[in-house]
Protein backbone atom coordinates (compact mmCIF):
# COMPACT_ATOMS: atom_id res chain seq x y z
CA UNK A 1 0.00 0.00 0.00
CA UNK A 2 1.28 3.46 -0.89
CA UNK A 3 1.61 6.15 1.75
CA UNK A 4 -1.78 7.56 2.66
CA UNK A 5 -2.08 11.34 3.12
CA UNK A 6 -3.11 12.51 6.57
CA UNK A 7 -6.41 13.74 5.17
CA UNK A 8 -7.33 10.36 3.68
CA UNK A 9 -9.28 12.17 0.95
CA UNK A 10 -8.85 12.65 -2.77
CA UNK A 11 -10.18 15.05 -5.39
CA UNK A 12 -10.37 13.41 -8.81
CA UNK A 13 -10.59 15.88 -11.68
CA UNK A 14 -11.43 15.12 -15.28
CA UNK A 15 -9.22 16.70 -17.94
CA UNK A 16 -11.00 17.48 -21.20
CA UNK A 17 -13.96 19.74 -20.60
CA UNK A 18 -12.92 20.55 -17.03
CA UNK A 19 -9.24 21.51 -16.97
CA UNK A 20 -8.72 21.99 -20.70
CA UNK A 21 -10.57 22.08 -24.01
CA UNK A 22 -7.60 21.79 -26.36
CA UNK A 23 -7.75 18.89 -28.84
CA UNK A 24 -4.86 16.67 -29.90
CA UNK A 25 -2.52 18.25 -32.47
CA UNK A 26 -3.87 21.68 -31.57
CA UNK A 27 -1.00 23.49 -33.31
CA UNK A 28 -2.02 21.89 -36.62
CA UNK A 29 -5.78 21.74 -36.23
CA UNK A 30 -6.04 25.38 -35.14
CA UNK A 31 -4.11 26.55 -38.21
CA UNK A 32 -6.15 26.42 -41.40
CA UNK A 33 -3.00 27.12 -43.42
CA UNK A 34 -0.99 24.19 -42.09
CA UNK A 35 -0.32 21.74 -44.95
CA UNK A 36 -1.61 18.81 -42.86
CA UNK A 37 -4.66 20.58 -41.43
CA UNK A 38 -7.30 19.13 -43.76
CA UNK A 39 -5.96 15.58 -43.65
CA UNK A 40 -5.66 15.59 -39.87
CA UNK A 41 -9.12 17.04 -39.34
CA UNK A 42 -10.58 14.37 -41.58
CA UNK A 43 -8.52 11.64 -39.94
CA UNK A 44 -9.54 12.59 -36.43
CA UNK A 45 -13.20 12.87 -37.45
CA UNK A 46 -12.93 9.31 -38.69
CA UNK A 47 -11.31 8.12 -35.46
CA UNK A 48 -14.09 9.51 -33.28
CA UNK A 49 -16.82 8.48 -35.70
CA UNK A 50 -15.71 4.90 -35.03
CA UNK A 51 -16.58 4.01 -31.46
CA UNK A 52 -14.31 0.98 -31.65
CA UNK A 53 -11.22 2.93 -32.71
CA UNK A 54 -11.74 5.73 -30.19
CA UNK A 55 -12.46 3.34 -27.31
CA UNK A 56 -9.56 1.05 -28.21
CA UNK A 57 -7.24 4.07 -28.23
CA UNK A 58 -8.57 5.27 -24.88
CA UNK A 59 -8.28 1.84 -23.27
CA UNK A 60 -4.78 1.10 -24.52
CA UNK A 61 -5.74 -1.54 -27.09
CA UNK A 62 -4.42 0.77 -29.80
CA UNK A 63 -1.35 2.96 -29.46
CA UNK A 64 -1.08 6.48 -30.81
CA UNK A 65 1.31 5.17 -33.44
CA UNK A 66 -1.25 2.63 -34.62
CA UNK A 67 -3.99 5.26 -34.79
CA UNK A 68 -1.74 7.57 -36.80
CA UNK A 69 -1.03 4.73 -39.19
CA UNK A 70 -4.76 3.95 -39.51
CA UNK A 71 -5.51 7.57 -40.47
CA UNK A 72 -3.24 7.16 -43.50
CA UNK A 73 -2.13 10.78 -43.63
CA UNK A 74 0.25 11.44 -46.51
CA UNK A 75 3.39 13.34 -45.53
CA UNK A 76 5.39 15.17 -48.17
CA UNK A 77 9.16 15.66 -48.13
CA UNK A 78 8.90 18.53 -45.64
CA UNK A 79 8.02 16.11 -42.85
CA UNK A 80 9.86 13.19 -41.30
CA UNK A 81 7.97 9.91 -40.95
CA UNK A 82 7.59 10.40 -37.18
CA UNK A 83 6.44 14.03 -37.43
CA UNK A 84 2.86 13.42 -36.32
CA UNK A 85 3.91 11.24 -33.39
CA UNK A 86 6.41 13.82 -32.16
CA UNK A 87 4.03 16.74 -32.65
CA UNK A 88 1.27 14.89 -30.79
CA UNK A 89 3.40 14.63 -27.64
CA UNK A 90 4.64 18.22 -27.92
CA UNK A 91 1.12 19.57 -28.34
CA UNK A 92 -0.17 17.54 -25.39
CA UNK A 93 2.39 19.24 -23.15
CA UNK A 94 1.33 22.63 -24.51
CA UNK A 95 -2.41 22.17 -23.96
CA UNK A 96 -3.87 25.36 -22.48
CA UNK A 97 -5.43 24.83 -19.07
CA UNK A 98 -8.04 26.35 -16.79
CA UNK A 99 -5.57 28.11 -14.51
CA UNK A 100 -8.33 29.39 -12.20
CA UNK A 101 -9.53 25.88 -11.37
CA UNK A 102 -5.97 24.63 -11.05
CA UNK A 103 -5.35 27.36 -8.48
CA UNK A 104 -8.35 26.12 -6.50
CA UNK A 105 -7.04 22.55 -6.61
CA UNK A 106 -3.55 23.69 -5.62
CA UNK A 107 -4.94 25.42 -2.54
CA UNK A 108 -6.93 22.33 -1.55
CA UNK A 109 -3.94 19.99 -1.62
CA UNK A 110 -3.49 20.79 2.06
CA UNK A 111 -6.75 18.95 2.72
CA UNK A 112 -6.91 16.30 0.00
CA UNK A 113 -4.84 14.69 -2.72
CA UNK A 114 -5.42 15.98 -6.25
CA UNK A 115 -5.46 13.38 -9.02
CA UNK A 116 -6.28 13.77 -12.71
CA UNK A 117 -8.83 11.10 -13.71
CA UNK A 118 -9.23 11.07 -17.47
CA UNK A 119 -10.57 8.89 -20.26
CA UNK A 120 -7.57 9.56 -22.43
CA UNK A 121 -4.81 8.18 -24.61
CA UNK A 122 -1.25 6.95 -24.16
CA UNK A 123 0.14 10.20 -25.55
CA UNK A 124 -1.58 12.22 -22.84
CA UNK A 125 -0.47 9.90 -20.04
CA UNK A 126 3.09 10.09 -21.35
CA UNK A 127 3.09 13.89 -21.64
CA UNK A 128 1.64 14.27 -18.16
CA UNK A 129 4.21 11.96 -16.57
CA UNK A 130 7.08 13.69 -18.35
CA UNK A 131 5.85 17.12 -17.27
CA UNK A 132 5.59 16.05 -13.62
CA UNK A 133 9.02 14.44 -13.82
CA UNK A 134 10.68 17.68 -14.85
CA UNK A 135 9.46 19.46 -11.70
CA UNK A 136 9.78 22.76 -13.55
CA UNK A 137 9.05 25.98 -11.73
CA UNK A 138 5.67 27.37 -12.60
CA UNK A 139 5.61 31.02 -13.62
CA UNK A 140 2.42 32.95 -13.00
CA UNK A 141 1.82 33.66 -16.69
CA UNK A 142 2.15 30.05 -17.82
CA UNK A 143 -1.05 28.15 -18.50
CA UNK A 144 -0.15 24.80 -20.05
CA UNK A 145 -0.22 21.17 -18.97
CA UNK A 146 3.57 21.19 -18.67
CA UNK A 147 3.40 24.13 -16.26
CA UNK A 148 0.62 22.87 -14.02
CA UNK A 149 1.11 19.10 -13.90
CA UNK A 150 3.47 19.48 -10.96
CA UNK A 151 0.66 20.47 -8.61
CA UNK A 152 -1.07 17.11 -9.08
CA UNK A 153 -0.33 14.11 -6.88
CA UNK A 154 -1.04 11.51 -9.54
CA UNK A 155 -2.97 10.59 -12.67
CA UNK A 156 -5.39 7.81 -13.60
CA UNK A 157 -5.62 7.47 -17.37
CA UNK A 158 -7.95 5.03 -19.07
CA UNK A 159 -5.25 3.89 -21.49
CA UNK A 160 -3.18 2.77 -18.47
CA UNK A 161 -5.97 1.01 -16.55
CA UNK A 162 -7.80 -0.38 -19.62
CA UNK A 163 -11.17 0.93 -18.44
CA UNK A 164 -13.41 3.94 -18.97
CA UNK A 165 -14.97 5.85 -16.07
CA UNK A 166 -18.61 5.38 -17.05
CA UNK A 167 -18.24 1.79 -18.27
CA UNK A 168 -16.39 0.37 -15.26
CA UNK A 169 -15.72 2.90 -12.50
CA UNK A 170 -14.49 0.22 -10.10
CA UNK A 171 -11.86 -0.93 -12.58
CA UNK A 172 -10.94 2.67 -13.37
CA UNK A 173 -10.67 4.02 -9.80
CA UNK A 174 -10.57 0.90 -7.65
CA UNK A 175 -6.89 -0.04 -7.85
CA UNK A 176 -5.75 3.50 -7.10
CA UNK A 177 -8.12 3.79 -4.13
CA UNK A 178 -7.03 0.40 -2.76
CA UNK A 179 -3.35 1.30 -3.09
CA UNK A 180 -3.91 4.46 -1.07
CA UNK A 181 -6.14 2.91 1.58
CA UNK A 182 -9.24 4.81 0.50
CA UNK A 183 -12.77 4.04 -0.60
CA UNK A 184 -15.17 5.81 -2.96
CA UNK A 185 -16.68 7.53 0.07
CA UNK A 186 -13.35 9.31 0.56
CA UNK A 187 -13.36 10.73 -2.97
CA UNK A 188 -14.99 13.42 -5.06
CA UNK A 189 -15.00 13.58 -8.86
CA UNK A 190 -15.22 16.80 -10.88
CA UNK A 191 -16.44 15.91 -14.36
CA UNK A 192 -18.41 17.51 -17.17
CA UNK A 193 -20.20 14.31 -18.21
CA UNK A 194 -23.39 13.13 -16.51
CA UNK A 195 -22.68 9.43 -17.13
CA UNK A 196 -19.28 9.66 -15.43
CA UNK A 197 -20.79 11.46 -12.44
CA UNK A 198 -23.62 8.93 -12.12
CA UNK A 199 -21.25 5.95 -12.33
CA UNK A 200 -19.06 7.47 -9.62
CA UNK A 201 -21.91 8.23 -7.22
CA UNK A 202 -23.34 4.75 -7.77
CA UNK A 203 -20.09 3.40 -6.31
CA UNK A 204 -20.44 5.56 -3.20
CA UNK A 205 -18.43 8.62 -4.20
CA UNK A 206 -19.44 12.27 -4.53
CA UNK A 207 -19.58 13.92 -7.94
CA UNK A 208 -19.56 17.56 -8.99
CA UNK A 209 -20.71 18.12 -12.55
CA UNK A 210 -18.84 21.13 -13.90
CA UNK A 211 -17.89 22.30 -17.38
CA UNK A 212 -15.11 24.68 -18.39
CA UNK A 213 -16.38 27.71 -20.28
CA UNK A 214 -19.94 27.22 -19.05
CA UNK A 215 -19.86 27.04 -15.25
CA UNK A 216 -18.36 29.49 -12.76
CA UNK A 217 -15.20 28.38 -10.96
CA UNK A 218 -16.70 29.76 -7.75
CA UNK A 219 -19.43 27.12 -7.98
CA UNK A 220 -16.82 24.34 -8.16
CA UNK A 221 -14.94 25.90 -5.24
CA UNK A 222 -18.07 26.06 -3.10
CA UNK A 223 -19.03 22.48 -3.92
CA UNK A 224 -15.53 21.22 -3.06
CA UNK A 225 -15.57 23.09 0.25
CA UNK A 226 -18.96 21.60 1.13
CA UNK A 227 -17.63 18.13 0.34
CA UNK A 228 -14.51 18.66 2.44
CA UNK A 229 -16.66 19.80 5.33
CA UNK A 230 -18.99 16.82 5.01
CA UNK A 231 -16.16 14.28 4.86
CA UNK A 232 -14.37 15.91 7.78
CA UNK A 233 -17.54 15.79 9.89
CA UNK A 234 -18.00 12.12 9.05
Amino acid sequence: MKQVPLSGRVIFSDWHGVLSRDPFWVSIRSSATHPLHAQLEAGMAGVFASERTANDWMTGLLSSGQVIAEMGIQLDKRFRDDFLARRLDVDCAKMQVNADLFEVLRAMRAEAMVVIATDNMDCFSRAFAEARGRRRRRAAERETLADWAIICDDIICSSDVAALKADDPRAFFGTWLDQHGMQFADAVLIDDRADNCTAFTNCGGTAIRWKMGTDDVNDATAALKRWLGTVAAR
